[in-house]
């Protein structure tokens, strides 16, 4: 648990790090929300991954279906979280929708690495 805490918090600081450091250089704009979506996907990735984790070292012949809910619960709630976003601040969609995406995906990628590379205990 603790190496997925690791990897992802440095995940998410060199993912701010270079949206800061993108939109400085204004190689792109620096999306409204960015900062409430990076929290919200760091929170709902590592919330899941706990879960998970917990469930595989008690009931392992569960953990296939549980992952799957994971994976619907968390895509409905970001869906949630960007329909507010959109809606609140239509300009800015394209970029919070880019910068959503984005994290989603490079935060799924290093959960599943995590839960696939650990041996059940």
């Amino acid at each position: 648990m603790l190496r997925f805490v690791i990897g992802m918090v440095i995940f998410t600081l060199l993912i701010a790090l270079i949206t800061f450091i993108g939109s400085q250089q204004t190689w792109w704009s620096l999306p409204t929300y960015w900062i409430e979506i990076l929290v919200f996907i760091q929170f709902m990735t590592a919330v899941i991954y706990y879960h998970l984790n917990k469930l595989r070292k008690s009931r392992p012949e569960s953990f296939t279906q549980f992952y799957l809910l994971s994976i619907v619960v968390k895509m409905v709630a970001g869906l949630t979280l960007i329909s507010i976003i959109v809606w609140s601040d239509p300009t800015s969609a394209i970029g919070n929708v880019t910068f959503f995406i984005f994290n989603y995906l490079i935060l799924t990628f290093l959960e599943v690495f995590y839960l696939l590379n650990k041996p059940a205990r």
